[in-house]
């Protein structure tokens, strides 16, 4: 596999993580039945989620970014 592949890859892992945590915040406001809706309700939510899932998200997004350019920097060596 090349860099360049990785990189896509780890960006889309990127991308998947931050999406579950805004899925799983949204599924976690509906389960109670007697919560208010809004942006304040739903930052609890996020809040209720962690931080876990931001952390390995930025993780990857640095490591696809780095693939990337390291995939560049390779290919403009080569010519």
């Amino acid at each position: 596999m090349s860099r360049r592949a990785a990189g896509v890859i780890f960006l889309a892992i990127s991308a998947f993580l931050t999406g579950v945590k805004y899925l799983t915040a949204s599924i976690y406001s509906t389960s109670v039945p007697a919560s208010a809706y809004g942006a304040d309700s739903f930052k609890q939510w996020l809040d209720y989620v962690g931080g876990n899932l931001t952390t390995y998200s930025i993780i990857t997004l640095i490591a696809g970014i780095i693939y990337l350019i390291l995939a560049e920097i390779y290919d403009f060596d080569k010519k």
